[in-house]
């Protein structure tokens, strides 16, 4: 009873606390916790996260020791996830749990508690699942593809296009275009199944997912490259540079956000993901119809977009250890080191070999939000 009492004073407190979402929720306490002892069945699981979470699926599943499903619907009230349990059996009891954060980042896990002896239990696999982030393998590998084609569909579409405003409209650039349209619709359904991979793939997760803010998103981003595709009939190219500043604010919207700084992250996010997409896109559209007015125009998007990354980085590891300390520091210490390597050879006139690292620093940036920045 001390425990729960413990628990639920923790979530009231977090509850009460001024809500700063810091992506990636991640499990900070539970009653029962894991692999404690009881001397009865629990009335109820009680999770409480980083975060205000909603659930994905059940959210919250129980198995026996004889493998039945013992726990009733999860209910959220902010931080905290309960949900009854109707089991009696002694043994071994294996809990697992999904959720959505509010930035539409997926978390999973599995602990287990024994009542009365320690059993056997046919769900007892799950709980050594690898993990990268808060992801499976899968989930995290196919969550950085998604990303990876998304950027670069962006960075073809809307970079090449304001390449064209900025210097000349050049018929043989529209295959950048078309081909970074094909990007940006095809990364979708491969980002719907990463985030199903990240949790699980069955009927109520994929409902749950869809009807979440993860899926409102998707629904943006094919509606824009779609109402994009559209509008290239259009004379006017400025339409679609509009379009490319919301679907920046999209992706801003499902980035990591900053801690004590609501809103702030997604503005930075948005400017960061814009000033990469000119220089990207810039770039290719450079190296398909060359112009000398390239130059100041690369200037500022590289510039940006080094600047405001740079700014998330620190606002991300916060202390310098953690840079080669995580998984996300020493994504963010490649993700310099190629930003340094692109920069000599765009000074050497190297632009095919830029193009080619430049290629690898959005895939670093892909797998970094795909990973929960160090807390």
């Amino acid at each position: 009873m001390g425990r729960r009492l413990l628990v639920v004073g923790v979530a009231i407190a977090l509850a009460l606390a001024p809500r700063t979402v810091s992506a990636h929720a991640l499990l900070l306490d539970s009653d029962p916790s894991p692999d404690s002892i009881l001397t009865a069945t629990p009335a109820t699981v009680a999770l409480i996260f980083t975060e205000g979470v909603t659930p994905a699926g059940k959210g919250i599943k129980v198995f026996s020791p004889a493998g039945h499903q013992v726990a009733g619907p999860a209910r959220p009230v902010g931080h905290l996830l309960t949900a009854p349990i109707s089991g009696s059996e002694i043994g071994t009891y294996v809990v697992t749990w999904q959720v959505l954060a509010a930035d539409t980042h997926a978390s999973r896990g599995a602990f287990r508690f024994v009542v009365g002896q320690p059993s056997s239990n046919p769900y007892s696999p799950l709980l050594s699942g690898g993990a990268i982030g808060t992801a499976t393998p899968l989930g995290f590998v196919l969550q950085a593809l998604a990303r990876w084609m998304h950027f670069l569909g962006l960075a073809l579409t809307f970079g090449t296009i304001t390449y064209q405003v900025i210097t000349r409209r050049e018929p043989r650039l529209r295959r950048l275009v078309v081909a970074g349209l094909g990007l940006l619709i095809s990364a979708e359904p491969v980002a719907l199944v990463a985030q199903l991979a990240s949790l699980s793939f069955d009927g109520d997760t994929a409902i749950a997912v869809l009807g979440s803010g993860f899926g409102r998103l998707l629904g943006l981003r094919l509606a824009i490259a779609l109402l994009v595709w559209a509008l290239l009939a259009v004379e006017t190219l400025w339409p679609v540079i509009g379009l490319g500043l919301v679907m920046a604010l999209i992706d801003g919207a499902s980035g990591h956000a900053i801690p004590g700084l609501p809103g702030a992250g997604v503005l930075l996010d948005a400017f960061h993901v814009a000033a990469m997409g000119l220089w990207v896109g810039g770039l290719a559209a450079f190296l398909y119809a060359p112009d000398r007015r390239f130059a100041p125009y690369a200037a500022w998007g590289f510039g940006v977009s080094v600047a405001s990354g740079l700014l998330l980085a620190l606002a991300h590891i916060g202390f310098p250890t953690a840079l080669l300390t995580t998984q996300y520091g020493w994504a963010v210490a490649v993700k310099i080191s190629l930003v340094a390597v692109a920069l000599a050879m765009a000074v050497l006139g190297r632009r095919r070999i830029e193009f080619g690292v430049v290629a690898l620093v959005v895939a670093v940036a892909a797998a970094l939000v795909s990973l929960p920045p160090p807390r």
